[in-house]
């Protein structure tokens, strides 16, 4: 139901699309917060209970430490799809590398105060038998009240992830089309709302049948393995284009062979049924490839893409969505309140 809803909206458009994320996005961060600094109140009082909890630090040792790192990378993936709208952005080459490095730090920053008030509060063997370990934790710091809450900012939470990922790549495979990389249907456009309806249908579907046909784990495995495999192609693409004219790639002495190494690991890691279906998911999208590639491009789709009419409309669009207005305006009241 939340899939085809979020598709539904996406359909409408885009800014109402920016705006229900902008919404999802806070409602999901304030349980966190709450989360957080409620769990350093709650160790302030009960010490004892945080020192236990975390003796020993790991208690199950390293050997399952490939199999989790799978599970925790998912949590970090979709930083790349910041590159999307690249076209829209003044200064890309400076802008969206800041962006997606403090959006990193940011992440990682409520992940980790976030596990630590989770296994400081609860034993890891009893968060070993729950599937709702933010609503236990919870629970024994607020009380039923805040067991509730934070269950709704998971479901919230989800559904504002899901909603990011249905906007991108909808129009990742739109792109792909309009340049002739992929099957025409993607680039099919709704006459009313102007966006690519029928690649956010086909999304909506794919999404839809295999949430029914496969348990979460096991789609986080399967993603990460596809993802570690373009992130791979991706490294060795930055070593390739440092044998050319491109300059000023910060770090592509060594940080391509670093994330070659990260990317083979993951891919290793990954389960049997991952490797072999996604190799063949992988050779078949070859197949698409070289059988879409030689067609000539959607010329009149592409040109309202890239034109320098549509990216300004686009980019004045913008400023109206996702948090970037938000920010701006926690950052004016910041220095105002700073200068009082």
């Amino acid at each position: 139901m939340f899939v085809f809803a979020l598709t539904f909206i996406n359909i409408i458009g885009v800014k109402a699309a920016g705006k229900v994320n902008d919404v999802l996005t806070v409602i999901k961060l304030i349980p966190l917060i709450l989360l957080i600094f409620g769990g350093i109140f709650f160790f302030v009082f009960n010490p004892e209970t945080l020192v236990t909890n975390y003796t020993p630090l790991a208690p199950l040792g390293l050997n399952n430490f490939g199999a989790a790192l799978v599970l925790i990378f998912w949590a970090y993936a979709g930083f790349e799809l910041g590159t999307l709208p690249a076209s829209e952005v003044k200064d890309p080459k400076r802008t969206i590398p800041k962006a997606i490095a403090t959006g990193m730090m940011i992440v990682t920053a409520f992940y980790l105060f976030t596990n630590f008030v989770i296994y400081g509060t609860i034993k890891w063997s009893a968060l070993a038998t729950t599937s709702t370990p933010l609503v236990d934790v919870a629970l024994v710091i607020f009380g039923t009240v805040g067991a509730l809450i934070m269950a709704i900012g998971a479901l919230l939470s989800v559904s504002g992830s899901d909603e990011a990922n249905i906007l991108t790549t909808a129009r990742l495979s739109y792109a792909m089309s309009i340049d002739g990389l992929f099957p025409g249907i993607f680039s099919k456009i709704h006459t009313s709302f102007g966006t690519p309806y029928m690649a956010l249908l086909i999304h909506g579907i794919i999404a839809f049948t295999l949430s029914i046909f496969s348990g979460l784990r096991g789609l986080i495995s399967f993603s990460v393995f596809n993802l570690a495999f373009s992130y791979l192609l991706t490294c060795l693409a930055l070593i390739i284009l440092k044998k050319r004219t491109e300059k000023g790639l910060y770090g592509q002495n060594i940080l391509p062979w670093i994330g070659i190494g990260v990317c083979l690991y993951l891919l290793y890691s990954t389960s049997m049924f991952d490797k072999v279906v996604g190799l063949a998911l992988i050779f078949f999208g070859i197949l698409l490839y070289v059988f879409f590639s030689p067609k000539t491009d959607i010329l009149h789709l592409k040109e309202l893409f890239i034109s320098e009419e549509n990216i300004f409309i686009r980019r004045m669009e913008r400023k109206e969505r996702f948090l970037a207005n938000f920010i701006r305006l926690l950052r004016k009241t910041y220095r105002r309140v700073r200068a009082i």
